[in-house]
């Protein structure tokens, strides 16, 4: 009998034991890590850490291999939303309770119902435009309903790049971390009558890295230099081979650094040079301590 329960203890033991382990292994992901970094460094190994938001113009010479003709960023992105395999989010916080719907992406790649209104009036090269409903000329015309304007996937230029610099004291290191992307209509874009650029949909970089990844040639970063060595678009982030000034550093009033170093967008600019600048010194000097 003694036996038997021995048998029986630890059957119900053993039965416990994967359970254990892999709740503490589902802990130990959100526990002291960040879900949405790719290299996952536990918290307690931060010394140092500032988060940055960069303004990225996909149109400068710089940064056109990562929107090469039918091979734009925006079209990879807005075609692997539009198939139901990334995820867009409202804000660049990216977390499960801003989720964006694939309906709203959708309405905000489609050019506004106001923006294509014809104005209401006289027609100068229509003699008849005045008689209306009276109109003796008149024909009758099937009205046709149009559907949705879909804005052009290169119009979609501009991208916010939302990343963690952080000093990892375990390996002595300073690492650059991309947590989120954002894309954005242009303010001068002929779709875009507001005159400010206008957020889209944010996607976390975990994801888009993903997706590249399974995208392999589909999805490449343009060497116009050496066709032979074309990139991933996630080895290109990576390898920050794009190029964007500071717009924002992590602040208590969650405002700008044109805002917090300068009155006029020139000066805005070359106040995050500065910012830029100060970094590089300060990782100059950390090393002389």
């Amino acid at each position: 009998m003694k036996n038997l329960n021995k048998v029986l203890v630890l059957f119900v033991l053993l039965t416990l034991l994967p359970v254990e382990d892999s709740y503490s292994q589902s802990s130990a992901e959100s526990n002291g890590y960040n879900p949405l970094s790719l290299r996952q460094v536990h918290e307690s190994y931060l010394m140092w850490k500032k988060t940055l938001w960069r303004r990225v113009d996909l149109k400068e010479k710089q940064n056109k291999p990562f929107f090469a003709r039918n091979r734009e960023i925006s079209k990879i992105i807005i075609e692997a939303v539009e198939r139901g395999v990334l995820i867009p989010y409202d804000s660049d916080s990216v977390n499960d309770s801003n989720v964006m719907s694939r309906e709203v992406f959708i309405e905000n790649i489609q050019q506004a119902d106001d923006d294509i209104e014809e104005e209401e009036g006289f027609d100068l090269d229509d003699p008849f435009a005045g008689f209306g409903e009276d109109d003796p000329f008149a024909e009758e015309v099937e009205e046709i309903s149009v559907g949705p304007i879909y804005i052009p996937k290169r119009e979609f230029s501009i991208f916010e790049i939302k990343e963690d610099l952080y000093f990892d004291r375990i390996h002595s290191r300073i690492y650059f971390d991309i947590q989120a992307i954002t894309m954005y209509l242009p303010g001068d874009s002929f779709y875009n009558p507001a005159g400010f650029e206008k957020p889209i949909a944010s996607f976390r970089f975990i994801d888009l890295f993903n997706l590249f990844k399974s995208m392999n040639k589909d999805a490449i970063w343009y060497n116009e230099n050496n066709i032979a060595q074309h990139k991933n678009l996630g080895d290109a982030f990576l390898l920050r081979l794009f190029k964007g000034i500071i717009v924002k550093i992590a602040n208590a009033d969650d405002i700008r650094v044109s805002e917090l170093y300068a009155k006029s967008r020139k000066e805005g600019i070359m106040a995050s040079f500065k910012v830029e600048q100060d970094l590089m010194e300060w990782e100059s000097n950390l090393w002389e301590y």
